[in-house]
C-alpha cells in the first residue's frame, strides 16, 4: 500500500475543528503527498523521513515544517496500530527548532503608536479599533460580536462565538461551555461610548441566533463599510469582516505611522512587518499588568487557558473580575444607558 492509498483510507476517520481539518489537510496537499504519496508504506524508512525535513528547512518555515511532520507521523502512527507497518520512521527525528526572538521584537506596540496607527485607517474601522484596544477581543471574536452580546447598560460583552474562516469562507463557531474563550468582558466608558455612537449609526438587530443557523450579518455590531448595500432592493452585500481585507488595510497604516518594522524570518528569507493586528491584544494585556491586575484575573478577561491547577487554585479570579478590570482602566463603575 502506497501513503496516498493509505492517506484516502485515514483521513475520512479523522476528527476536529474545521480549521484543524483544514490545516492538516493543507499540510498533507503542500508537503507530505508530494515528497511521499507514491511510496510504499514499508519503503519509508527513518532517513528518508530525516532528509525530507532537511529539503522543508530549505523552503518553508519552521511551524509549516512541523505541521507537516506532524500531520505524517499521526499517519505512520496509526498504520502502526493498524499493523501495517513494525515501527513509525518519524521516531526520534529532530525537528528545527523557531528561531529565538530579540526580546525588544516580542514588546507590544504603546497605545500612542496604536493611535498614530488608527489615524491612517478609515474612519469606519475606528470604532473596531478602539474596541480591540479596550477589550483585548481576538480578531475572530470581534469580527464574530453580536448585538444581542453587547449590554451598555451594565457594561458589557459578552464573548459566546468567534468567526473562523473555512476555506476562505467566514462560518460561525460557538465557544463550548468549558472553554476559556466564553466570557464577560468588561467595557472601559471609552469603549462603551464609542459603541453607543457606533451602534447609533449602523444599527444591528438584537436578535440571538444559534451559530449553526448560518450568519446572520444583520446582528454583526462590526461590518464592512458597504455592509447593507441593496440592488432593486435586496441585499447584495453582507458586509462580514475578513481578516486579509483588514490586513490590507492595516500594512499601509502601520507604515503610513511610521510604526512599521520588516522582520526577515531567518528560515525563509520572508520579510513581515511588525506589528500584526493581534498585537493590539498583546498591548492590552501589558496594560492591565501595568495597572497592577493580577494574573488570573487577566487572564479571565483575556480568554486565556488557565495555567498549572495548583497555581490556579492560589491565585483564583475572583466574581469581582469585571470590576477590578474596569476600575484599573481608569473608568471606575460608569456605565452608558
Amino acid at each position: 500500500m502506497k501513503l496516498a492509498d493509505w492517506y484516502a483510507k485515514w483521513w475520512p476517520a479523522q476528527r476536529g475543528s474545521e480549521t484543524t481539518l483544514q490545516r492538516n489537510e493543507s499540510a498533507w496537499v503542500n508537503h507530505v503527498e508530494p515528497h511521499f504519496g507514491g511510496w510504499p508504506l514499508m519503503t519509508i524508512g527513518h532517513l528518508d523521513v530525516d532528509e525530507w525535513i532537511g529539503k522543508l528547512t530549505k523552503k518553508t518555515g519552521v511551524p509549516t515544517i512541523i505541521k507537516a511532520f506532524q500531520m505524517l507521523d499521526r499517519m505512520l502512527s496509526a498504520a502502526v496500530r493498524d499493523r501495517r507497518l513494525a515501527h513509525n520512521p518519524c521516531d526520534g527525528i529532530k525537528l528545527p527548532k523557531v528561531p529565538a526572538k530579540h526580546p525588544d521584537d516580542e514588546m507590544p506596540p504603546t497605545y500612542d503608536q496604536l493611535a498614530d496607527i488608527r489615524s491612517h485607517f478609515p474612519e469606519h474601522y475606528h470604532p473596531l479599533l478602539i474596541v480591540a484596544e479596550e477589550t483585548g477581543l481576538r480578531w475572530g471574536e470581534l469580527a464574530g460580536l453580536r448585538r444581542c452580546w453587547v449590554n451598555l447598560k451594565a457594561g458589557t460583552i459578552q464573548v459566546r462565538e468567534t468567526i473562523i474562516e473555512v476555506h476562505g469562507s467566514p462560518k460561525r463557531k460557538a465557544y463550548p461551555k468549558s472553554a476559556a474563550g466564553n466570557r464577560t468582558v468588561p467595557l472601559s466608558d471609552r469603549a462603551a461610548h464609542v459603541l453607543k455612537a457606533h451602534l447609533a449609526a449602523h444599527p444591528a438587530e438584537h436578535s440571538r441566533t444559534s451559530p449553526s443557523s448560518g450568519m446572520h450579518a444583520e446582528e454583526l455590531v462590526f461590518r464592512g463599510p458597504n455592509a447593507g448595500k441593496r440592488v432593486k432592493g435586496r441585499p447584495v452585500f453582507e458586509g462580514i469582516l475578513k481578516r486579509n481585507n483588514v490586513r490590507r488595510l492595516w500594512v499601509p497604516a502601520i507604515q503610513k505611522a511610521g510604526v512599521a518594522r520588516e522582520v526577515v524570518d531567518e528560515v525563509t528569507g520572508r520579510t513581515e512587518y511588525w506589528p500584526h493586528f493581534h498585537d493590539i491584544r498583546h498591548a492590552f494585556a501589558s496594560r492591565l499588568h501595568a495597572a497592577g491586575v493580577s494574573e488570573a484575573d487577566a487572564q479571565r478577561i483575556l480568554g486565556h487557558e488557565r495555567g498549572g491547577k495548583v497555581t490556579w487554585l492560589y491565585t483564583h479570579a475572583g466574581a469581582d473580575s469585571l470590576d477590578k478590570v474596569r476600575s484599573a482602566l481608569g473608568d471606575g463603575l460608569r456605565v452608558v444607558s
